[in-house]
């Protein structure tokens, strides 16, 4: 089929009334700077036509296409950090950049296989601001199970085989594609159980001790709460019905890889049209699926996760580990993955874990004098040599390394 061209250049969109911030933090209070400068972008977003419903597939492309337009924004932040009492703390702060959209215009319009896709063009205005967020330059380590499901049952209306893997995968194919503050070590194929997942495992606990073994900085941990469907009414003789409407509902749990403690949660959730036949068996891991609007809906959301989880990382101080020792030389669980370069400083901060009342363990910090500067540097390890005297005596496995 050959793709129907519709061109409006420089056509304003009247609908999008309000100014789009294009952040990936939030912020309490701001004090705006009056010298800034503009840049223009341009973003594309794509949305299947369902029964013929251009202005809907033209929302949601728009809508697409504003997701990737704060993606490509950005944010940097500068900052002080200090350690106070065992505490990280942080002493002053600024975000050097936070993209507002000025002007935005509908550069073109095209169809083509019943997808409906538009180019966006953007006016960026670059404002320095001063916030209360520490700056993070490095990419966090995270472990992406397989998601839970709250009620197997709905997985009937399509007959969604490994439905919950698929879930997993595009999340993190997405995040990764995405992300300014992590990568995922996607393990699709395996399930922590739900019950156990903060309980302990030889004195550690579950998130703790897969940080461990797999090098990681935290563990994210995806739900997926509802995905019912509405069957669609016919009208009068039922010559035309409308599509059935099907939920997608999900949650992803944060946790601390050193603590183990849930660090940040936030749930999500949208409808949209299931284009298949009820009795239809459907494949989760086809294209067919991400391609329909159902599938289009999901990945949207996934988009969405992505800015929240890169707003929470992006104020939060990526914590390594040192994992080896040789006399005078360590090894840290932070690599070129991570962002780590030679030359690179970090300090070194004791951690020390210690058992509460209910025997289980809890990690406390002090600070140290001793900064390393890394020589070398793998995938996701980095190597520094301890220099001065007697500055390599109290250290330890385990203990923290944060980039100065």
């Amino acid at each position: 089929m050959k793709a129907q061209e519709f061109n409006f250049s420089q056509r304003k969109l009247k609908p999008l009334k309000r100014h789009i911030t294009l952040a990936l933090v939030s912020l309490c209070s701001l004090i705006f700077i009056t010298q800034a400068y503009s840049e223009q972008i341009e973003v594309t977003g794509k949305a299947r036509i369902v029964n013929d419903d251009f202005d809907k597939a033209r929302e949601d492309a728009i809508s697409q296409a504003l997701n990737y337009a704060s993606l490509k924004a950005g944010v940097n932040f500068n900052s002080e950090q200090k350690i106070e009492q065992g505490r990280l703390t942080q002493d002053s702060f600024s975000m050097q950049r936070m993209g507002v959209a000025d002007n935005i215009v509908l550069v073109s319009e095209s169809v083509r296989n019943n997808i409906l896709t538009v180019v966006l063009a953007l006016e960026l205005s670059d404002q320095e601001t001063n916030a209360q967020c520490q700056k993070q330059t490095l990419k966090a380590a995270i472990i992406l199970p397989q998601a839970l499901i709250a009620d197997r049952s709905q997985l009937r209306y399509g007959q969604l085989a490994k439905f919950e893997q698929a879930v997993s995968q595009k999340l993190g194919n997405v995040i990764n594609a995405q992300s300014n503050y992590s990568f995922m070590r996607i393990h699709a194929n395996e399930k922590l159980d739900q019950a156990n997942t903060l309980s302990n495992f030889k004195g550690y606990r579950i998130p703790t001790w897969l940080g461990e073994i797999t090098d990681s900085q935290y563990l994210l941990q995806p739900e997926i709460l509802d995905i019912s469907l509405q069957e669609g009414r016919s009208s009068y003789l039922g010559f035309v019905s409308e599509p059935a409407i099907r939920q997608f509902s999900f949650k992803l749990t944060l946790y601390h890889g050193i603590s183990g403690e849930i660090v940040w949660s936030k749930s999500f959730s949208d409808t949209a049209p299931w284009e298949f036949e009820l009795q239809e068996t459907v494949s989760p891991s086809s294209q067919h699926f991400w391609d329909s609007a159902y599938g289009q809906s999901m990945i949207q959301l996934f988009q969405e996760s992505s800015l929240s989880l890169d707003e929470e990382l992006s104020c939060r101080p990526l914590l390594g580990q040192i994992i080896a020792r040789q006399g005078e030389r360590i090894i840290i669980n932070l690599g070129r993955k991570n962002g780590v370069q030679t030359g690179d400083k970090f300090q070194i901060i004791l951690q020390q874990n210690i058992p509460d009342r209910l025997n289980n363990m809890r990690t406390i910090a002090t600070q140290s004098q001793t900064s390393i500067t890394i020589d070398q540097v793998s995938e996701d390890t980095a190597t520094a040599a301890i220099v001065g005297m007697g500055a390599a005596d109290n250290i330890q496995l385990q203990d923290i390394a944060l980039k100065l």
